[in-house]
């Protein structure tokens, strides 16, 4: 029987520029995801500063994904705080009743 192999070495395209990565096999299309996000980051931000050098634009493109990230709310961690507030509450009133 044969073994997937753990780690993959897989090719992202940048900026037009070709990197090999070594990823775990399970994360290869999560690794093309994020360099399609960032050729789409990248592309924005020289068509709004096109003056840039792409080492410039790649920079920005990184730190603007970068903020986002940092700035994001996860629905799944709201929704589980709701949920914990609820389940508290209803905790609360059942020992405040005994």
């Amino acid at each position: 029987m044969l073994k997937q192999p753990l780690v993959v070495e897989q090719k992202v395209v940048i900026a037009g520029r070709e990197y090999w990565l070594r990823c775990p096999a399970q994360e290869q299309t999560e690794l093309q995801e994020a360099a399609r996000v960032l050729n789409a980051q990248i592309a924005q931000v020289r068509q709004g500063a096109g003056h840039l050098s792409m080492e410039q634009s790649i920079v920005l493109a990184a730190l603007s994904l970068c903020q986002q990230l940092v700035t994001q709310h996860n629905p799944a961690v709201d929704e589980t705080k709701q949920s914990l507030a609820k389940l508290i509450a209803v905790l609360e009133s059942h020992t405040a009743g005994h």
